[in-house]
């Protein structure tokens, strides 16, 4: 899969706002009243990543069939490869065109810039409350605004290899890191190379990691307004990690990228790591017999999911025709017609209730379960500017709890968030 998790953020476009607000190329005010929907006649643009080869035509059905209502709206399609796509972003702000669509996995840095529609202006009650309401909150800024709609979503759960839990002999997979200790260790004594838990924290995913870790503890990276890292409940999670780790339950090496991990468990050499649908899926076709349950939290309960979303958002272009035609276009977007096309091209999960229950009745279990598991899931604060600070310090730091103490680890890491706040 091409995709790539959580990597637009405030910092890599601080400069391009700045220099868009100094730069003379700010779009006008918006007229106080639209044109007629029905006679309009204007271009808009989209701009937008390759989630596969059938990305531009998923697109282009929308657009074709979107020109058969509006055939005087020019419709103009940019899509680009993940890698370099933020930079992409980042020049078109500089230079003061604003795509009116933007599909990306990121929104807190251009709604702080104050240059998004907020989306109960650009989509309609109905599409909006055609939403799964807990991934709908995640595009949610720390204002309370709605500035971006979710349009394809992934869950994590834990995968774990059912032949190698029978091999060891172990029942039921863990609800509490005591049981996910118990079952590291049984795995790890079957030999061969074979590894219990796999815990990515390179620079790909340490975000995602120690954030389940984190919940596990019962914690949260918000504290208020801003983000705290080096809180009692961190500190814990990273000291699970470590022992985790000390014990020889993981990998050997702590900056192994999720897809190493995920490269182990294909392999049949691991029992147990947090994965997408994807990585399932992959697993399957290579004979890996998985299965699924909640990830394991301190003392239980009903575990852990971790939901990601990417979004839909909308740049305010000062013009009221352009408004307009993005409303309508995407509400066309949104449409079970035209939505579930769209959203089976990602090769990743829907958004929208009636998709979601489609999705559960079509589906094998495993399939059906990460459905499920989308109204339960916990989120990354995506929707906090300091958050790419965050994420970049838990990404180039985290590994170091292998060898370093946890609570000083943590403290690194706030560091480098308190010195740019």
């Amino acid at each position: 899969m091409n995709k790539r998790v959580l990597k637009f953020g405030a910092v890599a476009l601080a400069g391009a706002f700045a220099l868009s607000a100094c730069g003379g190329s700010e779009p006008a005010a918006t007229n106080s009243e639209p044109a007629d929907p029905g006679s309009l006649e204007t271009t808009i643009k989209i701009l937008a990543p390759s989630y596969s080869d059938s990305s531009q035509a998923d697109w282009q059905a929308i657009i074709d069939k979107f020109n058969e209502t509006y055939p005087d709206v020019d419709v103009e399609l940019q899509i680009e490869g993940w890698d370099g796509f933020t930079d992409k972003v980042s020049a078109r702000i500089q230079a003061g065109d604003y795509p009116d669509i933007l599909n990306d996995n990121a929104f807190a840095a251009s709604a702080d810039a104050g240059i998004l529609y907020p989306m109960d202006e650009v989509l309609s009650a109905d599409t909006l409350a055609a939403i799964e309401p807990s991934l709908l909150a995640n595009g949610v800024g720390t204002d309370g605004t709605q500035w971006a709609a979710p349009d394809i979503a992934s869950a994590r759960m834990m995968a774990y290899n059912v032949d190698l839990f029978e091999a060891a002999g172990i029942a039921e997979p863990p609800k509490t890191w005591a049981e996910l200790e118990t079952a590291a260790e049984k795995l790890v004594a079957l030999g061969d190379d074979v590894r219990g838990y796999g815990m990515p924290l390179g620079r790909e995913e340490a975000q995602v990691e120690s954030s389940l870790w984190l919940w596990g503890a019962g914690g949260d990276w918000a504290d208020g307004e801003g983000l705290k890292a080096d809180t009692p409940e961190a500190t814990e999670a990273f000291a699970q990690m470590k022992k985790m780790y000390e014990a020889g339950y993981t990998q050997a090496n702590l900056e192994d990228n999720r897809v190493d991990i995920a490269d182990l468990f294909q392999a049949g050499k691991l029992g147990m790591m947090m994965a997408h649908s994807a990585i399932v899926a992959d697993a399957e076709a290579k004979g890996v017999n998985v299965a699924l349950a909640p990830i394991p939290a301190k003392d239980g309960g009903d575990g852990v999911a971790l939901g990601v979303t990417d979004f839909i958002v909308a740049f305010d272009n000062g013009d009221a025709d352009r408004k307009a035609a993005t409303s309508a276009f995407l509400d066309l977007m949104y449409s079970d017609e035209m939505y579930e096309g769209w959203y089976k091209g990602t090769g990743l999960l829907p958004v929208t209730t009636s998709m979601i229950d489609k999705g559960k009745a079509e589906s094998d279990e495993n399939g059906a379960a990460f459905l499920e598991a989308l109204s339960i899931v916990k989120f990354l604060p995506v929707g906090n500017p300091a958050w790419d600070v965050l994420q970049t310090a838990l990404q180039g730091s985290a590994y170091k709890v292998g060898s370093g103490d946890p609570a000083e680890v943590l403290a690194e890491i706030q560091a480098q968030v308190d010195a740019q706040s």
